[in-house]
């Protein structure tokens, strides 16, 4: 499990909407840096250091044509998984299936360059992530092994040059046949359930098109969901709706179920965010809709009152895997007559973590410094963690005056794109 990140602060995204109009660009120098972060899941393996290339580590491409994708920020990551058998006995015949690659994003290019072992097989699933399958024959009582994933990334503030009119579905296409399937993700989305189809019918106004629908249920979002500073999630869409409190994946469960349920197809990005403007970075979870003539556009509606509907004012969103899935699926063979099987579904554990080890920006920085090295903490999760998280100050009389003013020119410019 991820840790979540905490929503924005309202002060320092400022500055970034600022820069599209203009304004100062004193603040946006700050949004570079090093994270790390930890976590453990069930997983085995064994690698050979030797860095490899693999001839089909594509992604699929989900970027519209019509976004405008501007002020690029350049990562440079890894990911480092240390596998570990911590059973008295051998683990045989280990399958591991490992996210590799997200789909391409108009916001979030990321590309893998280098792998301490290649994985025997690669194939996309249904979400358009590239999926590497990698296999060991054994792995010996105690032993722990390392494997290491490359990547760059490029990633955008972006907008859309968005129509204001909008020809009807393809409802036979296969992006609406699986995006609006109340059957995908039916246990954290809750498409078409009587809570969601209430919401959906109180919100969305006769004569509206896609995108208006869209920014109806997300602006109900805004105004009635708050986040959940415990960081304890509801863990459906249905269950944030009744209690109007969840954190960043509860909230894109909420928007992804109630698109869905509006029969405006819908998906879940999961990713990382370098900066939250207050200089935080952390596991994040955020959504895309499409639109029929536009393709997937991107909202995030936990960061809602600072605009983020069809459109990123900054440059700090990575995308690293659609859809609600485990990010790692492993499967092993034991020996019954050595170990219970209470005890073999614990037999293996995985501990990784992202390091970003470089970041640059076009936007300017002072020449007096140089963009600041960030690291945090290295968290160790267990499956169910308790998460580390520092809880903002009450809001002062500035910061809701700072929400307002931020949410005012997210609306103009918005407003502006559809001139």
């Amino acid at each position: 499990m991820k840790q979540d990140l905490l929503p924005p602060d309202s002060t320092n995204l400022l500055s970034t909407q600022a820069q599209k109009l203009g304004m100062s660009r004193g603040v946006a120098s700050k949004c570079r840096r090093l994270a790390t972060i930890a976590l453990i899941a069930v997983f085995s393996g064994l690698v050979n250091l030797t860095p490899i290339v693999h001839a089909d580590n594509q992604s699929v491409s989900l970027a519209s044509p019509l976004a405008i994708p501007t002020l690029p920020a350049h990562y440079v990551f890894s990911q480092q998984i240390t596998l570990t058998n911590n059973k008295n006995v051998p683990a045989y015949d280990v399958k591991a299936d490992v996210v590799l690659l997200p789909a391409e994003t108009s916001y979030s290019r990321v590309s893998l360059t280098g792998e301490s072992q290649a994985p025997v097989a690669v194939s996309h699933d249904a979400f358009g992530n590239l999926i590497g399958t990698f296999l060991w024959s054994t792995l010996a009582p105690h032993q722990t092994v390392h494997l290491t994933l490359h990547y760059t990334d490029t990633s955008y503030d972006v907008s859309y040059r968005l129509p204001r009119s909008y020809p009807p579905y393809n409802t036979t296409s296969a992006a609406y046949q699986t995006f609006t399937n109340p059957k995908l993700e039916a246990q954290t989305v809750n498409t078409d359930s009587p809570v969601l189809e209430r919401i959906v019918h109180q919100v969305v106004q006769p004569g509206q098109n896609p995108e208006q629908q869209a920014h109806a249920l997300f602006s109900w979002i805004v105004h009635n969901i708050q986040y959940n500073y415990s960081l304890k999630p509801s863990g459906s869409a249905v269950a944030t709706a009744q209690s109007h409190l969840g954190i960043c994946s509860d909230i894109a469960d909420l928007y992804v179920g109630l698109l869905r349920t509006d029969h405006i197809p819908a998906r879940f990005v999961g990713g990382y965010v370098t900066n939250n403007g207050s200089g935080q970075g952390g596991f994040h979870q955020w959504t895309e809709f499409y639109l029929p003539d536009v393709g997937w556009v991107v909202a995030d509606p936990t960061w809602g009152a600072y605009g983020y509907f069809a459109a990123l004012q900054d440059h700090w969103h990575i995308a690293l895997y659609d859809g609600i899935r485990k990010d790692i699926v492993v499967h092993w063979s034991y020996s019954p007559q050595a170990l219970p099987a209470r005890e073999a579904k614990h037999q293996i554990v995985i501990h990784y973590q992202y390091h970003f080890v470089h970041a640059s920006s076009s936007s300017p920085t002072p020449s007096s410094e140089a963009p600041p090295a960030w690291h945090l903490s290295r968290h160790t999760h267990t499956t169910h963690p308790q998460k580390a998280h520092a809880d903002p100050p009450a809001p002062s009389f500035w910061h809701k005056m700072a929400m307002w003013f931020s949410h005012t020119t997210a609306a103009v410019l918005h407003w502006l794109v559809h001139i």
